[in-house]
C-alpha cells in the first residue's frame, strides 16, 4: 500500500512538471514570435595584413630648365613726335590802353595832385552850393585852396574899385565886362585872356552882399570853367580874418 502511494505521488510530480515544461515551452514561443529579433551584429574582421607604404623607387629631382628665357628688347624705342606746329595764342587786333585820368590844373602850370582833388571833393561836399557846379565858401576855406592848390581870386567888382583896395594876388574881371560882349565889344573882356586855363580853381568875390561875385562865377560856368567857388562875405571877410590885403599903386 505503501510502495502504490509512493508510485502514484511520482507519477503526479512527472505529470505536474510535463505540464509545467508545455507552458513554459508554449509561452517561450510565443514570446519568440511577438519579440524582434535584434540584428545580427557584423564583426569586423581585422585585415589579414597591415598595407605598407612603399615609398618611391627614386625621389623625382626637378630639372632645371635648358636655359634662362631673356626678354629682348624692342628693337626700337618708339618716339613721341611733337605736334607738327605748336598753336600760339594771337592777341586781339588792339589791345585796349588805359588812359591815365586827365588831371586838373590848378593855374600857373601846375597840375593837382591826387591829394588836392581829394581837397576840392571834400570841400565841394560840405559847401553850399546855390548853382550847379558854383559853391560858397568862407574866408578860412578860401585861404586852404589859395595855400593847396594855388587857386587864384577874381575881383568882380568894377575896376576903380578893385583898384582902392582888393585881396592880394587877385584879379580884376568886372562881371559888367564880360556880359556887354554885344553892346560894347570895345568894352568886352574876355575871361580867357585873364585866366588862360579852365581848370584852374577860381574864387570869385565882390562887397559884402554884392551878387557880382556869384554872377561872374555863373558867366565863367557857362563858359567852361568848373572848378569854381564864390567867397561869402567879399574882400572884407577876407580882411576881417587877418589876411593879406593889397591897392593898385596909382601914378600921381
Amino acid at each position: 500500500m505503501i510502495k502504490l502511494k509512493s508510485f502514484l505521488g511520482l507519477i503526479t510530480t512527472v505529470v505536474v512538471l510535463s505540464i509545467g515544461l508545455a507552458s513554459t515551452s508554449g509561452c517561450s514561443t510565443t514570446i519568440a514570435q511577438e519579440t524582434p529579433v535584434a540584428l545580427v551584429k557584423p564583426v569586423i574582421e581585422p585585415a589579414t595584413e597591415t598595407p605598407v607604404i612603399e615609398p618611391a623607387t627614386e625621389t623625382p629631382v626637378v630639372q632645371p630648365a635648358t636655359e634662362t628665357p631673356v626678354i629682348q628688347p624692342a628693337t626700337e624705342t618708339p618716339v613721341i613726335q611733337p605736334a607738327a606746329e605748336t598753336p600760339v595764342i594771337q592777341p586781339t587786333a588792339e589791345t585796349p590802353v588805359i588812359q591815365p585820368t586827365p588831371v586838373l590844373n590848378a593855374g600857373n602850370g601846375t597840375d593837382i595832385t591826387e591829394s588836392q582833388q581829394n581837397l576840392l571833393a571834400d570841400i565841394r561836399s560840405k559847401a553850399e552850393q546855390p548853382s550847379p557846379g558854383i559853391y560858397y565858401i568862407d574866408a578860412v576855406t578860401a585861404k586852404k585852396l589859395v595855400d593847396d592848390t594855388q587857386a587864384i581870386f577874381l575881383d568882380a567888382r568894377y575896376k576903380v574899385d578893385w583898384d582902392k583896395l582888393h585881396i592880394a594876388g587877385s584879379l580884376s574881371l568886372p562881371v559888367s565886362s564880360v556880359w556887354i560882349q554885344t553892346t560894347h565889344p570895345e568894352q568886352y573882356i574876355d575871361p580867357v585872356t585873364v585866366v588862360p586855363d579852365k581848370d584852374t580853381v577860381i574864387i570869385a568875390y565882390c562887397s559884402p552882399g554884392c551878387p557880382a561875385g556869384l554872377e561872374l562865377a555863373g558867366e565863367l560856368s557857362v563858359r567852361g570853367y568848373h572848378n569854381l567857388f564864390v567867397l561869402i562875405g567879399g574882400y572884407l571877410a577876407w580882411q576881417d580874418a587877418g589876411y593879406a590885403m593889397d591897392k593898385q599903386e596909382l601914378n600921381p
